[in-house]
């Protein structure tokens, strides 16, 4: 019995390093899997079985649980802003930027509450339709007299707006969908903001063409470096191939230090930043009923970059 039970053991910790590998491969490999998208899920999944076998002194459960959850950890960590802590806060220049789906806002107020925070100095919309082109640039006349937007009826329409003047103004195209770049100075420090939404990859047509925005996005963020960021809606978790590919091509850095895994949905909405900045802040951005509409960051210029 003890032998079927101790083969039963090794079969076990057979199948957890075969999903852990996957897990961690499953980017590298490129697979269209929905699996990816529950990697927080599955590591709190091996925590748990770890401290099961830790109950019953199974030391292959045990072992096997905790190293593959290290494994994991590491990588979704390498994915995610890699700083153990937030910089210390200089006396450079600084930029807090909010970035918001308006296909899953519910209400007027809770665009009204955004409008009106005051440590806000820009805010980039996407699914900026004709209905809320009617009703936003009113509401932000007072606190975001300088915009810029490109006003459509499906998924891709955005609008940036901006406590400070925007200086240059640039729409590109990305995989024949817009992106929507803006050079906004701040007390003489420009800063330069691009607001992007990339196709979800579900099948071997949208892949394609996600990929191909990737590639035409690559190029705008190689000629325009001055204190960038990047923010939109990727429609990808973080730790995707698609994403961390394009991260390591351009340099960008993830703003998004972890995600909780008390909801199913991950978030697809991301903020990306060169080095020249740092970011001291993350927080994302809730309706009322606790739904996820956006998310917001905080950056200073970083003392390496004031010093050259």
């Amino acid at each position: 019995m003890k032998r079927y039970f101790r083969f039963g053991n090794r079969i076990v910790a057979g199948i957890i390093i075969l999903m852990t590998v996957f897990a961690v491969f499953l980017p590298v490999l490129n697979l269209n899997s929905s699996f990816q998208d529950y990697l927080v899920h599955f590591l709190v999944f091996l925590m748990f079985s770890g401290f099961v076998g830790l109950i019953i002194s199974n030391k292959i459960v045990l072992y096997t649980s905790f190293g593959c959850a290290a494994a994991l950890a590491l990588f979704l960590k390498n994915a995610s802003n890699n700083e153990l802590k937030d910089p210390v806060i200089n006396q450079n220049e600084n930029i807090t930027v909010a970035h918001v789906n308006l296909s899953v806002v519910t209400g007027l107020e809770e665009v009204i509450k955004m409008i009106g925070d005051t440590t806000i100095d820009a805010i980039s919309f996407q699914e900026y339709t004709p209905d809320w082109a009617a009703i936003i640039p009113s509401i932000t006349a007072k606190g975001f007299p300088h915009h810029i937007s490109d006003v459509r009826i499906d998924f891709y329409g955005k609008g940036i707006f901006s406590r400070f003047p925007i200086k240059k103004i640039d729409t590109v195209a990305n995989g024949a969908k817009p992106v929507l770049i803006a050079k906004m100075v701040k007390n003489g420090i420009p800063f330069t903001m691009m607001s992007v939404y990339l196709v979800p990859a579900l099948d071997n047509m949208s892949k394609s063409v996600a990929a191909s925005q990737f590639s035409d996005l690559e190029k705008s963020v190689q000629n325009h470096r001055e204190n960038l960021i990047v923010m939109g809606e990727f429609n990808q978790v973080y730790w995707s191939h698609d994403i961390i590919g394009f991260r390591n091509r351009t340099n960008l850095l993830n703003s998004r230090r972890s995600v909780l895994p008390a909801t199913l949905k991950m978030p697809y909405d991301h903020i990306f930043y060169l080095s020249d900045l740092e970011c001291y802040a993350f927080d994302e951005i809730s309706d009322n009923e606790g739904n996820h509409i956006g998310c917001r960051a905080s950056f200073q210029v970083s003392k390496k970059e004031k010093l050259r």
